[in-house]
């Protein structure tokens, strides 16, 4: 990014934190420079620690692209940020006003190296969405294939590489000040988003999430997922099957009959389901905005859009999650807390007691009502508990929560008596019956056996390489004592404080020595002064070193 650019996105930053106040914040970021006296003036000072929940979501969207998906992001992270600000966070939209159909038309051009008439037949200029990182129209291939185009915004990499150097500025900031928020490791956190943010820079990355749904989902008739054009992709243009049908949003607006909007709301969690534990790849941002369905004569089926963002489980961490769903149906409440410690990585301390009495307590709490346990209690209660036992929970595992939540609120509000569990069990029985089948079975215990051959196998020859080192003496062990540093220091400690004794006794006794027995009469007070200061510059050395 150009210095002028840079310096003029700079100001621009700092004059949306003034506006809220917050003067001490941009004094800490270092960005005094770039606000006038003029408009400094007698504003009300704020600290980040007196901002409220929503004033931190206005903020965010006054800032713009990258803080709104910073705030989104934060939002997904229940274990990072109090889950009221979390809540409030979930409620920041991707919206921007839409930029010139002619500036579309010109990145498109520029980016497939062919005029616009040479690749549609019609493009339409009233976009169909805008956001923060691109925006979307439909058009008509040569072929006659109706499709959608997304376009990314001109100059967008720029402006994100400025909000990023400012983000990134917040969280050195933020590690100097608090250390204690070393646990909640901010500037990993950062990195993450700034890894999530470049993804969804790059179309490409939608293009291949876009096509594992569709390898995935292919076989299902109640699901679509629109087709890439591959021959017209680039990081910054995205072509796409135009599939045709009614957003969830209009759905939930609209009066439509009782009976379909059920059967929607049935077939959108069960499908969500599938995403989770049977594919082990799942939408990550299912808003009513991303889903839509069409009325086919089997029922309706559902479509769903925008793969920017999505999570995925291997098959270990499949199983884990339905462990720990059955242990929680179970009331099993030491297998619940090895798999959340299996799941998580402890940062810091923890109760092992205390959190298997927190456990039990949900588990009481949601006794007898699986539906709200599956619904509730795994977003609210067990981030939590993860949260107040020092315990961060998988990326991946969050977004799953996030995700549940969004299609329980959409389901809830068709259906005002939706049962997420009832509708779940169809899919947990192909779930059980996907775990338990023979041929898996058998498959796996081959894998078994062929691990442990290859143990067996290769064991001789290892045993063997030991022995021969054994025998040459170029076996070499290496231990390390726990602990063992901490002995040496206080051993150190010790060895001083007594050398120092010594040191400053002989030379104290020496020199009243030498003035008792008359040796030098003029010099011996001196000569005692002279020691003594000695003795108390070796104490003074031995204390700045850490040594006393």
């Amino acid at each position: 990014m150009k210095r002028t650019k840079k310096i003029k996105r700079m100001r621009e930053l700092a004059n949306i934190l003034l506006e809220h106040g917050l003067v001490d914040f941009i004094r800490e970021l270092g960005l005094m420079s770039f606000i006038s006296k003029e408009k400094m003036g007698s504003r009300l000072e704020k600290t980040m620690g007196d901002i409220k929940a929503h004033e931190l979501r206005s903020l965010f969207e006054d800032l713009g692209p990258a803080f709104i998906k910073l705030g989104q992001f934060l939002g997904n992270r229940p274990d990072l940020v109090p889950p009221h600000f979390a809540k409030e966070l979930q409620k920041l939209h991707d919206e921007a006003a839409p930029f010139s159909p002619d500036k579309a038309k010109e990145i498109i051009e520029e980016e497939l190296g062919e005029n616009i008439e040479n690749i549609f037949d019609e493009f339409y200029n009233e976009p169909l969405a805008s956001a923060s990182i691109g925006q979307v129209h439909e058009g008509k291939l040569k072929n006659g294939e109706e499709v959608v185009i997304k376009v990314q915004r001109p100059d967008i990499r720029e402006k994100v590489q400025a909000d990023l150097e400012l983000i990134e500025r917040f969280t050195k900031m933020l590690e100097d000040i608090y250390p204690e928020s070393e646990l909640y490791q901010p500037h990993e956190v950062t990195k993450e988003f700034k890894k999530m943010l470049e993804k969804e820079l790059d179309y490409t990355v939608e293009a291949r999430n876009a096509q594992r749904f569709y390898n995935s989902f292919e076989d299902d008739p109640t699901i679509q997922i629109p087709k890439v054009h591959w021959e017209h992709l680039t990081k910054k243009v995205l072509i796409l099957e135009n599939v045709e049908g009614v957003s969830m949003r209009t759905l939930m607006d609209v009066d439509y009959p009782e009976e379909f909007k059920k059967d929607i709301a049935k077939r959108l969690a069960q499908n969500m389901m599938r995403q989770f534990f049977l594919h082990g790849i799942f939408h990550a941002d299912p808003s009513p905005g991303n889903i839509h369905f069409r009325e086919e004569e089997d029922g309706a089926v559902i479509v769903l859009l925008d793969f920017g963002a999505i999570g995925m489980f291997t098959d270990e961490m499949r199983n884990k999650l339905i462990d720990i769903f059955i242990a929680m149906v179970e009331e099993d409440m030491e297998k619940v807390k090895d798999m959340l410690l299996d799941i998580g990585e402890v940062r810091g301390e923890y109760d092992e007691d205390e959190l298997i009495w927190d456990i039990e307590n949900v588990l009481h709490l949601y006794k007898n009502k699986p539906d709200l346990m599956l619904k509730e209690g795994l977003e609210n209660e067990i981030m939590d508990i993860a949260r107040t036992h020092n315990i961060t929970l998988p990326v991946d595992f969050l977004l799953m929560e996030r995700a549940l939540m969004e299609i329980e609120g959409i389901c809830t509000t068709l259906d005002e008596n939706f049962d997420f569990f009832e509708a779940a069990i169809p899919v947990m029985e192909e779930i059980l019956k996907e775990r338990y089948n023979p041929k898996k079975q058998l498959m796996e215990g081959f894998h078994t056996i062929k691990n442990y051959k290859e143990f067996f196998t290769n064991f001789p020859d290892r045993a063997s390489s030991v022995l021969d080192n054994l025998e040459k003496g170029e076996l070499k062990i290496e231990i390390e004592h726990v602990g063992l540093k901490d002995m040496e220091q206080r051993l150190d400690t010790i060895s001083n404080r007594l050398s120092f004794t010594i040191i400053a006794a002989a030379i104290i006794v020496g020199s009243a020595l030498v003035v008792a027995y008359g040796e030098a009469e003029f010099f011996g007070p001196y000569i005692f002064l002279v020691s003594v200061f000695i003795g108390l510059w070796v104490l003074y050395t031995m204390i700045r070193r850490g040594e006393f």
